[in-house]
């Protein structure tokens, strides 16, 4: 039977079984079932700058919990997109890739383009594109909060915020060791010591280290590509003084591969099968990030806390490409790097939230400075045919520094024991200045420099009505405003007349229900989302003379989002759970003109990197056996086509995706053993496509099929 009928198959019928749920074995066990057996228990999210049952968040959120991390076996951000609704993290180039949320999607390409959505780690955030598909590194859980999160997340999240929160030093002594074999000579080995010195008193450090061999074959100098060579380390300390609790933190990773940041040329001549290369060019890459932060926790004898939240962070990637695909040295981009650090401070105080009315109200202080370089070389005659036999080099170099201030209050007022309105503000003032440099031989490019300061201010407000219509369903409506600050092209620009670009604001309405029903064996929420962008601030490629292209950024207009996502979980026995994760989404621009050139309008195309359609159904059972559990665990995934660019045109359309990962072991306490593979039945596509430099079609494939073992041992409590 062909793949794709299996997993037809599949998805049509864990779809039946979910939909009869309510009405059979839910049904069944909800007159004995109780609040202590319930298996879905519940679930506590900080979204909000407070710990709060996610059912009682009036902004969609999909929480990925320690077990699911597991079940799903996820290893980074980048893995958490086909199980999270309207979530997108695309492209070939690791150092930058894309994140989208609900079709919204960006890069932090160069010093002078902010990334669109916040990644934060403990409510810190960790930086640009190259730190933000942080490894998941003893987690407690990873929330995606879907839409603008203005207010509380600040500038830059007009498209949504995922905040990874971490397990906190607990008290006694435990921790687990993990190893973990795989093919292409997998190795990785994870873990995790937890020291609970006293009541008041505790430390914990977790670590992985994992190496693998690459996907791709480079036929022409024997090297495989897309390896692995990779680490994370984090340490945390936690005391308590009276009613004042003090966490520290600090962590280091590094990631090393021969990567192929721009991907494989489709069709390619001298390397036809996917997978397969033929280049000269090394094409490596390097990305190190760092950080330490320090929180101070002061609960007062009225309910109240304060909360300092003190960091600073930094991140690196060097990388290379070969632009022409071929073994012969045409052109490459021979580097391509970015040094970031930045501090910040958060300082607020959250009310008690027993009463009829609670708040936050906060300052926040952003200091960060971003360096950036890139050099090319190109053989003239590939750029023009008549050019004499000359290698022509092209070069730029960035640096950034900018300074983020805001203030901002969050409240909830409860007129009745039904009724809650929601409403906060955050104002912001954006200070940032550039210093560019370009030289060129070429004559495609720019020469000559750019030294500019700017400044913005930003009113974000947000406000919500939100209705219990019984204890355990709640619906809602929410209004929120964001922006995206202002910068510059600050990359290998055809021109300085357009190096600026202006900031970019959303308006957002949602509308959502939550309930659980049959005593929390049902979980289901439901969120259709509307969000209009103006001055939309987008890459686009631009034809140059020799048929090439130049990444551009400008303001494009006018964009509308909007959708609807479905999350359910169900647990009809207490061995059994299911899962369905559903999003459409339809991005489309209202307006962009000239978005190719010069009368070359983009009117009524649909956004880059935003995919129509996105599907989850998972299983998951607990049999036990008496001397251990059986588990047994399977997820489907499916992921409509995309455009890498807003012209839409044929060769940036990637395909469609659907892959099924399974998982299945024994779990005897204190020793867990399991054998899983992803993408089972091993297909490949294209999930990435677009142009080179030069012109040539390129594309990303899907990672091949892979299995391994995975051995666990527990300790201590």
């Amino acid at each position: 039977m062909p793949h794709k009928v299996r997993l037809a198959t599949m998805t049509s019928s864990a779809a039946l079984a979910l939909a009869l749920l309510p009405s059979q074995a839910l049904a069944q066990d909800s007159a004995e079932a109780s609040e202590a057996d319930a298996p879905l228990g519940e679930i506590i999210v900080t979204s909000q700058r407070r710990e709060q049952n996610v059912q009682d968040v009036p902004i969609a959120i999909s929480v990925t919990t320690a077990e699911d991390l597991e079940r799903l076996q996820v290893q980074n951000i980048q893995s958490l997109q086909y199980s999270t609704p309207s979530l997108v993290v695309a492209g070939a180039d690791p150092t930058r890739q894309r994140f989208g949320i609900r079709g919204i999607s960006d890069q932090s390409r160069n010093p002078g383009f902010d990334n669109r959505i916040g990644v934060y780690v403990d409510d810190v955030w960790v930086g640009r594109s190259a730190a933000s598909n942080q490894a998941v590194l003893d987690l407690a859980s990873v929330e995606v909060l879907r839409g603008p999160q203005g207010t509380l997340f600040g500038k830059n999240t007009v498209a949504g915020a995922i905040n990874m929160r971490t397990v906190r030093p607990q008290e006694g002594y435990s921790g687990y060791l993990e190893g973990e074999l795989g093919n292409f000579d997998l190795r990785q080995l994870r873990g995790t010591l937890n020291l609970g010195f006293s009541d008041n008193v505790g430390a914990r450090v977790s670590g992985f280290w994992a190496k693998r061999d690459g996907f791709v074959e480079n036929i022409s100098n024997g090297l495989d590509y897309n390896n692995r060579d990779d680490y994370a380390v984090r340490g945390q300390l936690q005391f308590k003084i009276g009613d004042t609790t003090i966490y520290l933190a600090a962590d280091t990773a590094k990631f090393k591969s021969r990567a192929l940041a721009g991907g494989e040329r489709t069709p390619d001549p001298l390397a036809p099968r996917p997978r397969s290369i033929a280049h000269n060019d090394p094409q490596k890459y390097v990305i190190e990030y760092s950080g330490i932060s320090g929180q101070i926790d002061h609960g007062f004898g009225n309910g109240g806390k304060l909360t300092s939240i003190t960091a600073f962070r930094t991140s690196d990637f060097r990388g290379s490409v070969d632009e022409d695909f071929s073994p012969a040295n045409f052109a490459a981009t021979e580097l391509a790097s970015e040094s970031t650090e930045h501090f910040s401070q958060e300082i607020r105080y959250a009310s008690d939230s027993s009463g009829d009315f609670d708040y936050v109200v906060g300052l926040f202080y952003l200091d960060q400075q971003i360096e950036g370089a890139g050099r090319a070389v190109a053989f003239a005659p590939a750029l023009n045919p008549r050019a004499p036999a000359v290698f022509l080099r092209v070069s730029q170099s960035s640096v950034v520094d900018a300074k983020t201030m805001a203030a901002f209050v969050h409240a909830n007022y409860r007129p009745t024991d039904r009724l809650e309105i929601t409403f906060g503000a955050r104002l912001t003032r954006e200070e940032k200045e550039i210093n560019f440099a370009i030289t060129d031989q070429t004559g495609l490019f720019a020469n000559g420099t750019r030294n500019d300061e700017r400044a913005s201010n930003d009113f974000s407000p947000t406000v919500s009505v939100n209705y219990k219509v019984d204890d355990d369903s709640m619906a809602y409506v929410r209004y929120a405003r964001a922006f995206k600050s202002f910068g510059w092209n600050a990359d290998f620009v055809p021109s300085l007349a357009d190096f600026a670009f202006d900031d970019e604001s959303v308006d957002a309405f949602e509308a959502g229900f939550k309930t659980e029903m049959f005593d929390r064996r049902l979980r289901l929420n439901v969120a259709a989302y509307l969000s209009k962008h103006d001055n939309y601030q987008v890459f686009t490629f631009r034809q140059l003379a020799n048929g090439g292209t130049a990444l551009n950024v400008s303001n494009a207009g006018a964009l509308t989002s909007k959708g609807i996502e479905i999350e359910a979980e169900a647990a009809p026995t207490d061995w059994l759970r299911l899962f369905a994760n559903y999003g459409y989404n339809d991005a489309t621009f209202d307006s962009f003109k000239n978005g190719g050139g010069p009368g070359i309008d983009f009117d009524g195309n649909t956004a880059a990197e935003a995919p129509r359609h996105n599907l989850n159904l998972g299983v998951a059972t607990d049999f036990d056996l008496g001397f251990a559990k059986l588990v047994l665990q399977g997820d489907y995934n499916y992921r409509s086509s995309l455009f890498s660019n807003p012209d839409n045109l044929p060769v940036n359309l990637s395909q469609p995706l659907e892959i099924v990962n399974l998982r299945a072991g024994l779990d005897f306490g204190n020793v867990t053993l399991f054998g899983w593979m992803r993408n089972a039945f091993d297909v490949t596509e294209q999930i990435y496509n677009n142009r080179s430099f030069l012109g040539f079609p390129r594309a990303v494939f899907n990672d091949p099929q892979t299995y391994g073992v995975t051995l666990r041992v527990s300790f201590g409590q």
